[in-house]
């Protein structure tokens, strides 16, 4: 089992049960996100057909919703648990803060895609779409956490935060 090292804002080690599997759960998500968008890829998922602009071979798109294809929902699914983990890191997060949040998480992905892309060719395409709806999904992930944690499972929720109120 991982042992979880880390500490919190008093200095001391997360303890609980419910704060170990957050923090376990939260490097598994992360480790999947890299190796899912930072990974070669030959498959075409889109089936839209986009106005693609080029940096030395390298695609991207700046020019947002030319259509809607599965990778648009794919991408706010994808993202729905960093948001879920931004709930339970701090469920107290101020709007601009949280927009903030999801939005770098998002930037960080393509832009990661397209310097990748650039070194060593990963077939990858840095879309603002993808930065839009990954920064969407985000945010409706920490809203469905806010709205849960006024139900019955207030008290599972409770357990998984790492910062408690």
């Amino acid at each position: 089992m991982v042992n979880c090292y880390l500490l919190n804002k008093g200095g001391q080690r997360f303890r609980s049960w419910g704060q170990r599997i957050t923090i376990t759960a939260a490097f598994i998500y992360l480790t999947a996100i890299l190796l899912l968008c930072l990974t070669p890829t030959f498959l075409k998922v889109s089936s839209v057909h986009k106005t693609l602009f080029y940096f030395r071979g390298v695609p991207y798109n700046l020019l947002p919703f030319q259509g809607i294809s599965p990778e648009f929902f794919l991408n706010i699914i994808m993202t729905l648990p960093w948001g879920v983990f931004l709930y339970l890191f701090n469920s107290r997060l101020r709007w601009g803060r949280l927009v903030k949040y999801c939005f770098l998480f998002s930037l960080f992905i393509e832009a990661n895609q397209f310097i990748w892309d650039l070194l060593i060719h990963l077939g990858r395409l840095a879309d603002v779409d993808d930065l839009i709806t990954n920064t969407f999904g985000a945010l409706v992930g920490f809203t469905i956490m806010k709205l849960l944690d006024n139900t019955f499972f207030h008290a599972l929720i409770q357990k998984l935060r790492l910062n408690r109120p």
